[in-house]
């Protein structure tokens, strides 16, 4: 029987977590069609990889104004571009779109300053 000399494990740097990323889908909609949209974001967003965090509906007239805040988990869009896909081949929506926010940590000056200037991103904002 021989030894074998023990192998030092491989020190691949420090484990680095994946950031979440918060983002954003605007919807369009006609007013028939917004609670099949409702629950294609509801379903989508609750599989790993993002998690829903706000959904705001109004309606004007026969349209209505869905907006979804949402976190990625990561860098990956993955989930996000899924559920657009889905979207975009649902009859009478009519406009779609989604952005990263990129705003500061809660609470700071900047936060704040970020929020009234393009509430959109922010889940509380008007």
């Amino acid at each position: 029987m021989r030894f074998l000399p023990r192998t030092h494990a491989k020190n691949s740097g420090p484990s680095t977590t994946p950031v979440s990323t918060l983002a954003t889908i605007h919807i369009h909609c006609d007013h028939q069609v917004s609670a099949k949209v409702r629950a294609l974001c509801v379903l989508a967003l609750s599989r790993p990889g993002a998690r829903l965090q706000a959904l705001h509906a109004s309606r004007h007239g026969v349209t209505a104004y869905l907006r979804v805040t949402l976190t990625l988990d990561g860098p990956d869009t993955g989930p996000l571009d899924h559920l657009v896909d889905q979207l975009s081949r649902v009859p009478h929506v009519r406009d779609l779109h989604w952005h990263r926010c990129d705003t500061p940590a809660p609470g700071t000056p900047a936060h704040e300053q970020e929020r009234s200037a393009a509430g959109a991103c922010c889940p509380g904002a008007a």
